[in-house]
């Protein structure tokens, strides 16, 4: 009766333009209370092209390129770093792991230079090879990007509706890299722009988020998402979340093959395996807003520290919401800390509560995290994995049908847990 129902829910229809919100809306998660820089870098660099009167695929895909620009940060330290000065240290390094994550993704793999030298310099810019398009898209993020740094400066000292009180002193300050660091024309075009009230008081997520909605010039952007090409974003974001900790490296990887395993196993219809495999993939999206200081923490978490992790939860089902609001897929990954006894978070759901999916996933979680390393220890072995969840069966936390399917294939999900998937890395990079 279950994989019937499962069967006849299945069907959901995703916009690539909402799924791209959504990627940005995950991506501003790193900055855990300084959230939406994507959002604002989007708009800047889109409204600084209308204003040079570029045609409106160039505009619509530096709104674009705004969305994605810090894809490659997935730690919470690493973006303080970047809004701490205007010429950051350490911008390669996101430069690069955003290129890497992007050209593994089909979808955006048009964005990955881009991405790369978006912090280069435009005195040193100018002499890359690189298409006329992309060094004028790289040099508008950055100068948008940096922007966004210093507006972030001033709301030390103002409310953000009292920023339009700052905007010469921000112009002069963009003004003093213009051909050194800026492209001369674009700071003057920005500088225009926003001189007027209305830029500064439109820069809000409600706003930026719909303005997508209303992009024709893209032809690639006009489409709903096969279940194969969400998978393939669905990996994206799996990379970035992954990434976050040395700790957690292919985490959401393993636990959604594992999670499509169990499925198959069990015999639930092929469609409901694969949005299984998208839910394992998704499952930990809401700890990119979980501070790093938390998740990497050796000792015991207090309260206040606990509370943090529990909340990853429901940021989770949030950031899944607007992208699958008719599937399953973001109540099974947002399920994935639920316990059938109701002792589980965040909503002390119970069995009758918890469906098939979100019980296997909840299995393949538990089982995945036990055979990796932790900052605690080491990881372990299946005899070790099998003494800690049995008792969790016993207690009526996880599903026992679920877990008898893992115990009879636990050969083939161990290693299918513990291997290590190849990376392609691109050589020659200079950024």
């Amino acid at each position: 009766m279950e994989a019937a129902n499962l069967a006849r829910d299945e069907a959901f229809s995703v916009d690539l333009k909402h799924a791209l919100i959504w990627v940005a809306r995950a991506l501003d998660y790193v900055g855990i209370d300084d959230v939406h820089h994507g959002h604002r870098v989007a708009y800047i660099a889109y409204e600084v092209a209308k204003e040079m009167g570029w045609d409106k695929q160039k505009q619509e895909f530096c709104f674009l390129a705004g969305l994605l620009h810090d894809c490659g940060v997935s730690r919470s330290e690493e973006h303080l770093a970047l809004v701490s000065e205007m010429s950051p240290s350490i911008s390669e390094r996101h430069c690069i792991a955003g290129y890497h994550a992007l050209r593994q993704c089909s979808l955006l793999s048009r964005f990955a230079n881009i991405v790369l030298y978006h912090h280069s310099p435009w005195s040193e810019l100018i002499h890359f090879e690189l298409p006329t398009f992309e060094k004028e898209v790289c040099a508008l993020i950055f100068l948008a990007d940096r922007l966004d740094f210093i507006r972030a400066s001033h709301l030390a000292d103002v409310d953000s509706h009292l920023i339009t009180l700052k905007k010469d002193q921000m112009a002069a300050e963009l003004a003093q890299h213009k051909g050194s660091l800026f492209n001369p024309v674009f700071v003057d075009a920005l500088v225009k722009r926003t001189a007027k009230d209305g830029f500064w008081y439109s820069m809000v997520p409600e706003h930026i988020e719909n303005l997508p909605h209303q992009f024709q010039a893209l032809d690639w952007l006009q489409v709903h998402l096969s279940l194969n090409s969400l998978i393939e974003l669905a990996r994206f974001i799996a990379l970035i979340v992954d990434a976050k900790s040395p700790f957690t490296y292919q985490h959401s990887l393993k636990v959604a093959h594992l999670a499509e395993r169990l499925a198959t196993k069990l015999h639930l219809p092929s469609k409901t395996c694969k949005m299984l495999y998208v839910a394992g993939l998704v499952h930990d999206i809401g700890k990119l807003r979980t501070p790093d200081a938390i998740l990497h923490k050796q000792g015991s978490l207090s309260q206040a520290e606990y509370a943090h992790i529990k909340k990853h939860t429901v940021d989770t089902e949030i950031a899944l919401y607007m992208v699958f609001p008719n599937s399953k897929i973001g109540e099974w990954a947002a399920n994935h800390h639920e316990r059938l006894n109701g002792s589980g978070y965040p909503y002390n759901k119970k069995g009758n509560e918890l469906d098939l999916p979100s019980r296997i996933i909840a299995v393949a979680d538990v089982f995945q995290a036990l055979s990796q390393d932790r900052p605690y220890r080491g990881k372990m072995s299946k005899q070790q994995i099998q003494t800690i969840m049995q008792p969790m069966i016993d207690k009526h936390l996880l599903d026992k049908h679920v877990y008898l399917c893992l115990c009879q294939h636990l050969d083939e999900c161990y290693a299918l847990s513990t291997s290590q998937e190849q990376i392609n890395e691109v050589a020659d990079i200079h950024c």
